[in-house]
């Protein structure tokens, strides 16, 4: 049932999203949409197996999504960014779907922060970043191989796999 309304949430999103903002560009989930809730039920595994951080890398396609359904972001904020009434001033001038995001998600196994790594145009640059942004939280908790933090990188389909990082 929670992987069913898990679905569910992800698809109307995108129904929305397209019959709200029809020219605008948003890289939508469709075809992809079993990520949410595959990516919910890592964190929530993540969290009861003793995980308090997980950093996650992606590129464009289905981002608007797991920004919403995942790390909890507020539909409305991202409505106002379609409709052109965010806050400049607070951020980097950047596209929406290249923005970064934290949050915390309350796990059974307790609290797991969520970083959604700011996407850079170049294919699969994001990757390191997040490998990167990972050791450094390790070196900061002084648990180099713990399992407290956990990287999540997500290859899109605009590059072909095993390519590496393209510029």
């Amino acid at each position: 049932k929670r992987f069913l309304n898990e679905l569910t949430a992800a698809e109307g999103l995108e129904r929305y999203l397209g019959a709200k903002f029809p020219g605008a560009k948003r890289f939508s989930l469709e075809g992809g949409d079993a990520l949410i809730p595959m990516l919910k039920e890592m964190v929530r595994h993540a969290g009861n197996s003793g995980t308090r951080e997980v950093v996650l890398g992606m590129a464009h396609r289905g981002r608007l999504n797991v920004l919403i359904n995942v790390l909890g972001k507020k539909p409305q904020d991202l409505f106002d960014e379609f409709a052109g009434k965010h806050k400049e001033h607070l951020g980097t001038g950047d596209v929406k779907y290249h923005m970064g995001f934290s949050s915390d998600i309350e796990t059974e196994g307790g609290l797991v922060h969520l970083a959604l790594a700011f996407n850079p145009s170049h294919l699969e640059i994001v990757s390191p970043v997040v490998m990167g942004s990972v050791r450094a939280r390790l070196d900061r908790l002084d648990e180099p191989s713990s399992n407290k933090v956990l990287p999540i990188t997500i290859h899109g389909d605009a590059a072909v796999t095993g390519q590496g990082v393209v510029q």
